[in-house]
């Protein structure tokens, strides 16, 4: 069990490594620690149904039904605006761009899944380009939708491919219509379990069927007659390698273009002079093509002040870098489809990104998810508190350029809620050598911006390996009272290394940060930190952790 545990609350202090006990649906579960992080491993309870999930050192037991709560918000079967960011219960069956790229100062998030993947659930996925006085406006290629069964807890993965599992708990508002969005966490995820309450009448179960269309986008719907909230408790899983890829296929992008929604040519043709500008064309492999992508749009930097109208708002948009998520989004989609590469938009009330089809290690296609950036100052997460965030495996391997770190890295100072994709895993060691030819300058003619070797999480040659420590292994701490802990971060040569960020973070039933601090003179740390009344009595692993800088690599305490 990596990390120093205590005991919280009035129980018995235990060891370094230690059983974590966990009751769910009357069924007693004891976590052996150290099980592996190889998969998400589900437990079942009586009758074979699921009634928990094993995932980093920790029991995930089944969430629970009941009416909604404050933190919840209801999904609707009202639509969106379809104009900047979602509203928040809502899907936007198009979007149209904006010009306001100032960066917003905080943004709600609802979560929904445990692990929490904020701020990435999926509410609208668009996979469409058409024009629309002029103006290239996203949208879906197509109505049809398929049903998604539900399949059982253990069905093994119909491709091979590796799966992590979520719980997923939400509340879909009938009221206004029996079709409602559903959140989810990728275009291929499954439904594993379902149970349902219907609320406010008796909290009957309720006889409801989901939907996917062609966007990857999920749908419930409700019995004629069904007019009310009603609760959904499911499991679902992704593909692994949907939240990263170890390594980029050495084959042409536009291995998909047939998939592709037709794009008016007008579009296409400013698409294409746009790529010609980074140095890319039709036909060039994955490993030049994404690397030259993300890097440009990762690289934008809100400003107050949006690029000059020349009338063409994709070009203006994609030239002048600026601009928060939604703005990267839009022209790194249209730019994809005109190089034959489909590319999705993918938007919630707090977040935007893309997908992009790529073939896998299984020989088959499969959905990559890219955050290129952007998001507002700080998010204002609701019911984030009591799941892990889910941790990606593996390096990303594309490009993170000094913006899209530093915008990250201020998130993370602002915002208490955990990121499912936080800067502190380790960087990618190497960038796809067929990438490393210059981009293009800008329309300005300024140099591009710094790739990823100017980066402190990208590729860091000179970087060395950082060693924390924590003086101490266990504690007894009662909810409420203060923890005094110290260490030191050392160099590979045993050297105190000052100026680090240190984290402390309390690990148990639930993740939560109890603290962050500085090194000091010859490495040396101290902290005092409060452990919150309202953490769950039970046992956790004190995890220590540095992002590191650009000089050492990010490291936890174990």
């Amino acid at each position: 069990m990596p990390g120093t545990s205590f005991g919280l609350g009035a129980l018995v202090l235990v060891g370094f490594a230690f059983a974590l006990v966990a009751r769910a649906d009357g069924v007693l579960h004891e976590y052996v620690p150290d099980a592996g992080d190889e998969e998400l491993e589900t437990i079942l309870g009586r009758g074979g149904e699921p009634a928990a999930l094993v995932y980093d050192d920790a029991i995930l037991t089944a969430p629970t039904g009941g009416a909604r709560r404050a933190n919840e918000q209801a999904m609707s079967a009202l639509p969106g605006s379809g104009r900047g960011r979602e509203t928040a219960g809502r899907r936007s069956p198009t979007f149209r761009p904006d010009r306001i790229t100032s960066l917003e100062e905080s943004v709600g998030y609802f979560a929904v899944f445990t692990p929490t993947i904020a701020p990435f659930k999926r509410i609208s996925a668009l996979d469409a380009v058409v024009a629309s006085d002029g103006t290239p406006v996203l949208g879906v290629s197509s109505l049809q939708t398929e049903r998604v069964p539900v399949e059982g807890a253990l069905a093994p993965a119909p491709d091979g491919r590796p799966r992590d599992r979520f719980w997923g708990n939400v509340v879909l508002d009938f009221r206004h219509g029996a079709l409602v969005p559903l959140p989810s966490v990728s275009p291929e995820s499954r439904i594993l379990t379902l149970r349902t309450e219907r609320l406010g009448v008796g909290d009957d179960e309720v006889d409801i069927e989901i939907h996917r269309d062609l966007a990857g986008s999920f749908f419930a719907s409700a019995p004629p007659g069904v007019r009310d909230e009603v609760r959904l408790i499911f499991l679902t899983d992704a593909p692994r390698d949907y939240f990263r890829r170890d390594e980029l296929p050495d084959l042409p992008s536009d291995l998909y273009a047939d998939e592709v929604f037709p794009l008016d040519p007008r579009v296409r043709a400013d698409a294409l002079r746009f790529a010609r500008e980074l140095g890319l064309s039709p036909g060039a492999s994955y490993r030049r093509t994404l690397p030259l992508l993300v890097e440009h749009f990762r690289s934008f930097v809100e400003s107050d002040e949006p690029p000059p109208s020349t009338g063409n708002i994709f070009l203006d948009l994609a030239r002048g870098m600026k601009g928060v998520c939604r703005h990267r989004a839009y022209p790194f989609v249209i730019t994809a489809h005109a190089l034959g590469l489909p590319a999705r938009f993918v938007q919630n009330e707090a977040h935007a990104w893309v997908e992009v089809k790529v073939p896998t290690a299984a020989d088959v296609p499969g959905w990559l998810r890219i955050d290129l950036g952007g998001s507002a100052a700080g998010l204002d997460a609701h019911g984030t508190q009591d799941r892990p965030p889910h941790r990606p495996l593996g390096d990303d391997v594309l490009p993170r350029p000094e913006p899209y770190v530093r915008a990250y890295r201020e998130i993370a100072a602002r915002s208490p809620a955990p990121m499912s994709d936080p800067l502190d895993l380790p960087p990618a060691s190497t960038r796809p050598s067929e990438a490393s030819a210059p981009s293009a300058a800008s329309p300005s003619g300024s140099a591009s911006p710094p790739g990823p070797a100017a980066s402190i999480h990208g590729p860091r040659p000179h970087a060395r390996p950082l060693r924390l420590t924590v003086e101490g292994r266990a504690f007894e701490v009662f909810r409420g009272r203060r923890l005094t802990l110290h260490g030191r971060a050392l160099d590979p040569d045993g050297l105190g290394v000052e100026g680090l960020r240190v984290e402390v973070h309390a690990r148990g039933p639930i993740e939560r940060l109890l603290g962050v601090t500085v090194t000091g003179p010859e490495g040396r740390w101290d902290v005092n930190v409060g452990v919150p009344q309202e953490l769950p009595v039970g046992d956790y692993a004190l995890l220590v952790r540095s992002p590191g800088n650009e000089r050492f690599f990010p490291a936890t305490a174990r």
